[in-house]
């Protein structure tokens, strides 16, 4: 299944470190420093002119890139989809017919993704938030959504009828996988006993032992600080 981008340069973003990386522009500024404000303080509460004070910008600034608090929001969760997508594709780019490796690849750039401070921001409000959302950037946001579950599915799908998938439910599984990721900045901080990476290699090894039999770690141990 084909990953769905909605061709916006200017919400295109960082790239994974491996990577170089653009310099953000004051629209990605204004995304990431609302994410946290909204995140920290709430969305119902927080208006158009807290954002702009504390983006260091005059309300007019503001409303040269979002006409509301709802635009910016969708902005925000449209963003964070974007980098997902992003991530996703980069690790999918060589057209593997592996559906176990490709299924380890989506999961892991997911889960380095979420211990990103300011992408796991953009993420949590995507989850939380929707329901705030305009009508019209919930449907679209939520078809995006289903594009990535239906990316896990089909190589769940495969993997099953050839007898490489335990014996549970497809759509169970589907939306356990990427419950497990989208929970991850919820509890996880940095610095903690576990770097990034290595909770990263965690979650994806959790996750595939719970969908695939016989499954051998595929890195080395974590271990501690």
């Amino acid at each position: 299944m084909t990953v769905k981008t909605r061709q916006k340069p200017e919400t295109r973003t960082k790239s994974s470190p491996a990577g170089p990386r653009r310099r953000p522009s004051r629209r990605d500024e204004i995304l990431r420093r609302a994410a946290h404000l909204f995140l920290e303080r709430g969305f119902e509460i927080m208006s158009l002119v807290d954002v702009a004070r504390a983006c260091g910008i005059s309300k007019a600034g503001l409303y040269y890139h979002f006409n509301s608090k709802q635009e910016l929001l969708a902005a925000i969760i449209s963003h964070a989809q974007d980098i997902h997508e992003d991530e996703v594709r980069k690790v999918l780019t060589d057209n593997s017919a592996d559906d176990e490796e490709d299924l380890r690849r989506v999961i892991h750039a997911h889960a380095v993704m979420m211990t990103r401070e300011d992408d796991a921001a953009f993420a949590i409000l995507a989850v939380d938030e929707m329901r705030s959302l305009l009508p019209a950037d919930r449907a679209q946001i939520a078809r995006r959504k289903r594009s990535y579950l239906g990316l896990i599915r089909e190589r769940l799908e495969r993997l099953a009828a050839a007898g490489k998938l335990r014996d549970v439910d497809i759509t169970t599984a589907t939306h356990t996988l990427a419950g497990m990721v989208l929970w991850l900045p919820k509890w996880y901080r940095q610095p903690g006993r576990l770097s990034a990476a290595q909770m990263a290699n965690e979650i994806t090894e959790l996750a595939l032992h719970a969908v695939l039999p016989n499954r051998k770690a595929a890195r080395p141990p974590s271990g501690g600080d």
